[in-house]
């Protein structure tokens, strides 16, 4: 990597991603020592669903998963990005099972993540990745604007996460994944709703880890902390991967990448995907 390079760390030492598999290594794993994923139980399939894929890594990800065995799911909300999702993954012969479904409506995002559990074979890991950001500074955006982008960034995270329990639970190696960034007393122009939401979603995913560890299923924070690029600071390759070894590490509930080198203000807010 360049003098950007990304380095990712967490609360507690997380070892390297473990090797390679091919696609066709479908069997169930849990993460054990050394950051490998050794078999536990009877072979099943190990299903990924990402909600909310985005543009910037979203179909990185996918692939990332799929080199390793994954079947993938998508929840979108629009028709158009799932197409694209699926051009994109097509020419590494990684099919890409699809439901349209906003975030915002809770009934619907249930019915989309059982359906998907269902078509996949089973649900192994779950990405929250939506989010909304409304431009507005704090003294003048609106309530109403604050509480339309909340209802993205930190209640549909809830309704993601109730609605995935039912298809994870019993399931080998259970984790939810969701997106967040390092917190920011003074966002940048303009971001002062998704400043609120990210810190709101951390604070949801630490109330709730308990209850879930509690039912055998693992709630990690993955913070991004730099914008997803192709040319960096953070490219799409390395937080890719870094959303696998959050998957894979024995240990540890926030999971935190950042370039290598910092060339912009601490004022500024991180995730810009």
């Amino acid at each position: 990597m360049s003098s950007t390079a990304a380095r990712s760390s967490a609360t507690a030492s997380a070892p390297a991603a473990p090797p390679e598999r091919s696609a066709a290594a479908a069997a169930a794993v849990a993460p054990g020592a050394g950051g490998h994923a050794p078999d536990v139980g009877p072979p099943t399939t190990r299903g990924l669903v990402v909600i909310g894929p985005g543009a910037s890594f979203g179909a990185e990800l996918l692939r990332r998963y799929g080199r390793e065995g994954f079947a993938l799911g998508v929840v979108s909300r629009s028709a158009d990005t799932l197409s694209r999702v699926r051009d994109e993954l097509a020419p590494a012969g990684l099919a890409v099972a699809g439901a349209v479904a906003d975030v915002t409506d809770a009934p619907a995002l249930t019915r989309a993540v059982e359906q998907l559990s269902a078509e996949i074979g089973g649900l192994t890991v779950c990405v929250y990745n939506a989010k909304l950001s409304i431009r507005g500074a704090a003294l003048t955006v609106s309530p109403a604007t604050l509480n339309q982008t909340l209802a993205v960034n930190i209640t549909g995270a809830l309704a993601a996460i109730q609605a995935a329990v039912g298809p994870l639970e019993e399931r080998p190696a259970a984790t939810i994944l969701v997106t967040s960034a390092s917190p920011r007393t003074q966002p940048v122009a303009g971001r002062f709703t998704l400043a609120v939401g990210k810190a709101g979603l951390a604070a949801l995913a630490e109330a709730l880890r308990p209850t879930l560890a509690a039912r055998g299923i693992r709630l990690r924070t993955v913070v991004l902390d730099g914008r997803v690029a192709p040319t960096g600071p953070l490219r799409p390759e390395a937080v890719a991967d870094h959303f696998w070894q959050a998957f894979a590490a024995p240990r540890g509930d926030m999971f935190r990448l950042a370039p290598a080198r910092r060339d912009t203000s601490v004022a500024q807010l991180p995730l810009e995907v």
